[in-house]
């Protein structure tokens, strides 16, 4: 009987290190307003951490968020950041090749759902998540804004801002651009969008990435893929500073 014990205990734990999370998951999620079909890209790390990709869709339109977390045997507890840098919580669970999940955001659970391995799923099911394997620092998705103020000797001032939105899959957008200013016997103010960096930043199919707290832009120049170092980041408390690798100059955004 005790050489039995022996045999069934080395058999489960033969089960639970043969699962691995790595590789593309496919499921669906639960919500109030009801199921949610997603698929997951998920890399475990040689530090006991793992990195991917939550895809979700919604009324036919597909939103990504980036999942990081750690990893304690066959359980997963991280993150998940939207593009414009809202924060989930998230916590994974391994058992006989299916993941069971539960997304949460305030302390309360929104999503959950069960995965598993697109191996076991037809081509016709469905299409794998893929992504260009360019790390992304987490912390700088999302809405970051810069505002410059000044000043005159006849009692005018005034000021501008411009906000850049940094997406979750290395693309910029537009986040607007406001501007005031104010005098003795006049005020005004205005708001727009149209920053021309950023039209050309798309135009060039361009998408950021980060390595070494450099901020790189990856683009297509004369056919050839191109890795360009654009600036050194700095941020704490919310706060980003960008030193142009070229100029040095200096901008401070703040996310809003």
């Amino acid at each position: 009987m005790k050489r039995a014990s022996i045999y069934f205990f080395f058999l489960i734990n033969l089960s639970v290190m043969g699962q691995s999370f790595n590789g593309s998951w496919v499921g669906t999620l639960q919500n109030i307003n009801g199921k949610v079909p997603s698929e997951m890209t998920l890399k475990e790390m040689a530090n006991n951490t793992v990195e991917g990709m939550l895809q979700v869709s919604v009324n036919g339109a597909k939103d990504a968020y980036i999942l990081k977390g750690n990893l304690t045997k066959n359980l997963i507890k991280g993150t998940l950041t939207y593009k414009d840098g809202t924060v989930f919580n998230f916590k994974m669970e391994l058992y006989q090749q299916q993941v069971r999940q539960e997304i949460s955001y305030n302390g309360q659970v929104i999503l959950e759902g069960t995965f598993a391995k697109n191996t076991q799923l037809s081509h016709d099911d469905v299409k794998p998540i893929t992504t260009d394997g360019l790390y992304r620092d987490p912390r700088l998705i999302g809405r970051w804004t810069t505002q410059e103020n000044y000043s005159s000797n006849g009692g005018f001032y005034g000021g501008s801002s411009t906000t850049i939105i940094l997406n979750a899959d290395g693309s910029i957008d537009d986040g607007g651009s406001s501007s005031y200013v104010s005098g003795p016997n006049s005020s005004g103010q205005s708001q727009g969008g149209g920053n021309s960096a950023i039209a050309q930043v798309k135009a060039a199919g361009a998408r950021w990435y980060t390595k070494d707290n450099i901020f790189y832009w990856r683009l297509w120049v004369n056919g050839k893929e191109t890795d360009v170092p654009n600036s050194k980041y700095y941020i704490e408390n919310g706060a980003l500073l960008l030193t142009d690798l070229k100029t040095g100059k200096k901008l401070l955004y703040y996310k809003k």
